[in-house]
């Protein structure tokens, strides 16, 4: 990427603070990974028996069979589902900051449920509530550093939605071992509140996106911002991204576009491109093409088996590791986010595609090792490929599908075309927790070729369809992709 003595500190403050939201999915997601098992067995007693805090009306579990338990745990998803479908609608009526601070209330509701939970029904309510909260911040996070961002930089501050996540997950996890008590996986689960205040503070020092404020025609305004965005010369930029989401789009002759440039005090009203709902977007045929590839990525990044590797490793690390395994867990932790600062340091180098193609080939390749380990049970060689593995996903489909789908699309769009995409992320992450034990009681070690097809169609379907964004504006993305010069009206009104 060069020399940063371009890229503002601010733009990195402002990408930092809307990721503090990442970082409360790392929370959620893996809050009870460490201490679950004090969840479900009050200690001191037989399975399934309950005793209370003293003085307290609290039980010190909640009993519950694996089934219920992972019904229970996996609400997180179908809440991070519900998150992410009200994302665009919410994100566009309210702005992107604004509505990031809005929504900061379900992981307040969540942990209060969670926290002082009697029964499995009202543990897994608290899990929608925070899953809701993660699903939204993982769709507008990704737009709004997308849109503060200079396009010479977007990738790797976009990366840092995955990297708070993943410090979430280390944060949680090393804070959970000594949390492994009756009263320790009560205060994990509060733990997420810490986060959320300390962005509902901070959120209001950041701008709104420049983007979204013109989409609104409040061009003064994002003129302002872009002023705090920027080092030097903004009039080129700007000038381009309001002619971008102008309704007449790349039509517009150039007497308009020097009127643009020179507009200082916003006398003349933008008529801007009105936000399309998902039904609309999929009536604009290059919309539909891009939204699909989106969504190809979205659900690639949890059919090829992270979530399932994850799962299966607490097994492995136990037999090789014994007590030990929690500090095992924690070091893949640790190797997930230092993946994650490769990636990130790559992204605006190598480029989205190349890193996405050696993400996919990466698993395809261990996870093909790991099925010949388990076969003839090498223990060493196990925890070796669940640790590439993980580096293989973090690197690349770990990160970039959410940089890649804020990057492609026009403003108007951006919101529930982003929405859509998480919605089958969400939705595959769901899916994979319900059907996995099954499979893996069906098909033991074999399991995993499973997600080694997958993970070779993936890797084949990013060669030869996902296009290339590094280090080009949304603009030139636009030209490329065949959107920029769209007439939308004239399209959403044919019959």
């Amino acid at each position: 990427m060069g020399s940063f003595s371009d890229l503002r500190p601010y733009v990195v403050f402002c990408a930092l603070i809307a990721s503090l939201g990442a970082f409360n999915n790392g929370v959620n997601t893996s809050s009870l990974n460490i201490p679950g098992d004090y969840v479900r067995n009050c200690p001191g007693v037989a399975p399934g028996v309950v005793t209370y805090y003293p003085n307290s009306s609290l039980p010190q579990c909640i009993p519950m069979s694996d089934w219920i338990w992972g019904v229970a745990t996996g609400m997180f998803a179908v809440g991070g589902l519900v998150g992410a479908m009200v994302a665009g609608p919410l994100a566009e009526r309210f702005g992107r900051r604004d509505s990031m601070i809005l929504m900061n209330v379900s992981f307040l509701i969540g942990a209060a449920l969670i926290s002082t939970s009697t029964t499995s029904g009202q543990f897994a309510v608290g899990r929608i509530f925070v899953g809701i909260g993660s699903g939204f911040m993982t769709v507008v996070i990704s737009m709004y550093i997308a849109e503060i961002s200079p396009a010479k930089y977007r990738g790797g501050l976009g990366c840092m939605l995955q990297l708070l996540m993943t410090i979430g997950i280390f944060v949680i996890e090393a804070i959970g071992i000594g949390l492994r008590s009756a009263v320790g996986w009560r205060v994990a689960t509060m733990i997420t509140i810490a986060p959320m205040i300390i962005q509902i503070a901070l959120l209001p020092f950041c701008v709104r996106s420049p983007r979204w404020l013109i989409s609104k025609n409040r061009i003064d305004e994002a003129r302002a911002v872009m002023l705090r965005l920027r080092n030097g010369e903004i009039e080129e930029e700007f000038s381009e991204m309001v002619l971008g989401l102008s309704s007449d789009g790349g039509e517009m002759d150039k007497k308009t576009q020097d009127s643009a440039n020179l507009k200082k005090n916003g006398d003349a009203v933008m008529s801007s491109e009105e936000s399309l709902s998902f039904l609309e977007v999929i009536r604009i045929p290059v919309l539909l093409i891009l939204t699909i590839k989106m969504m190809i990525i979205h659900a690639s990044s949890q059919l090829t088996g992270i979530n399932a590797i994850m799962y299966y490793s607490t097994s492995i690390f136990s037999t090789s590791f014994g007590s030990d395994a929690p500090y095992v867990t924690l070091g893949v932790g640790a190797l997930n986010i230092v993946m994650t600062l490769i990636g990130l340091a790559l992204v605006d180098r190598l480029g989205r595609k190349i890193l996405l193609i050696i993400s996919s080939a990466g698993m395809c390749l261990f996870g093909t090792i790991m099925c010949i380990a388990l076969h003839f049970e090498v223990s060493a060689l196990q925890v070796v490929c669940v640790m590439l593995f993980v580096s293989s996903f973090a690197v690349g489909l770990g990160t970039i599908p959410f940089l890649i789908t804020a990057e492609v699309y026009p403003t108007y769009a951006v919101g529930a075309a982003s929405s859509s995409a998480l919605v089958v992320n969400w939705l595959c992450n769901f899916i994979i927790g319900l059907i996995f034990p099954t499979l893996q009681a069906a098909c033991h070690e074999y399991v995993f070729l499973i997600f080694v097809g997958i993970a070779f169609v993936v890797t084949v379907f990013i060669a030869m369809f996902v296009p290339e964004t590094k280090q080009k504006s949304i603009e030139e993305l636009g030209r490329h992709l065949g959107w920029y010069d769209l007439n939308v009206r004239e399209i959403l009104n044919k019959k």
